[in-house]
């Protein structure tokens, strides 16, 4: 007898605000870099070692800093700004999840800015 065990990968999204009490994208002093997108668990590629990752194995989404944490790491890296002063944009989250709702893996994308130094404004 052969059985075979097969995986569901159903999407669901979640959208959560970017950073709590900080600056927005709006406001004076942000420079807009561009779209992030980070990962983590099954359907994702490891930015360091090119490698699939391992699933999740969780029954709740992580908390919302997850998210922020994994984003504002990405964006510094990328854009090679210091993560103090990476700002996110709202953060849209997909998960994938089997049907008995055990989540394997998200996927969180955010458009992300860098907050100015003020002396760094006044002198461009």
């Amino acid at each position: 007898m052969v059985s075979v065990l097969m995986g569901c990968a159903v999407t669901t999204k979640s959208i959560y605000p970017g950073t709590g009490i900080t600056f927005d994208l709006s406001e004076d002093g942000v420079q807009i870099l561009g779209k992030v997108i980070a990962c983590q668990g099954g359907y994702c590629i490891n930015d360091e070692t090119g490698r699939a990752e391992w699933p999740l194995s969780l029954v709740t989404p992580p908390p919302a800093s997850t998210y922020q944490a994994a984003l504002r790491k990405k964006a510094a890296k990328i854009y090679n700004v210091p993560e103090g002063q990476i700002i996110l944009g709202e953060i849209d989250v997909g998960f994938y999840t089997e049907i008995v709702g055990t989540i394997r893996g998200w996927t969180a994308t955010s458009i992300v800015g860098r907050k100015m130094i003020k002396s760094f404004i006044d002198n461009n």
